[in-house]
């Protein structure tokens, strides 16, 4: 009967690159998508996002829809904003990293499990 190993497994990263930046007291930009729906503007930590967009009935989309919205974020310094083409920089759902910073954390890992006998 042959023997079990015992590993550790670590939740496999997803190395994607998004464009981003990273804010501080000094950021400051003014930014639009490219259909120009929105409108955003950066400036002491607080990012003001102005959306203007109608949707018109087509053969696939029976409905009409308009939307106009401003939304104002205050933020701490270090915040990641990542950039998408519909809705501009966003907020990401998800803690993001460099990969510079990933190796890092990456060397850290296997140095506290060197010595595991798992």
């Amino acid at each position: 009967m042959e023997e079990k190993k015992l590993e550790y497994y670590t939740i496999k990263p997803k190395l994607v690159q998004y464009y981003g930046i990273k804010v501080n007291e000094e950021t400051k930009f003014d930014e639009k998508t490219d259909d120009g729906c929105v409108e955003q503007h950066f400036e002491n930590l607080t990012l003001t996002t102005v959306v203007k967009k109608k949707k018109v009935a087509d053969d696939n989309n029976p409905y009409e829809a308009e939307e106009e919205s401003k939304m104002t974020v205050k933020m701490p310094s270090g915040t990641i904003l990542i950039w998408t083409t519909e809705e501009g920089f966003i907020l990401p759902q998800f803690e993001m990293t460099t990969l510079s910073d990933l190796e890092k954390e990456i060397k850290e890992v296997k140095k506290i499990y060197k010595d595991s006998k798992v």
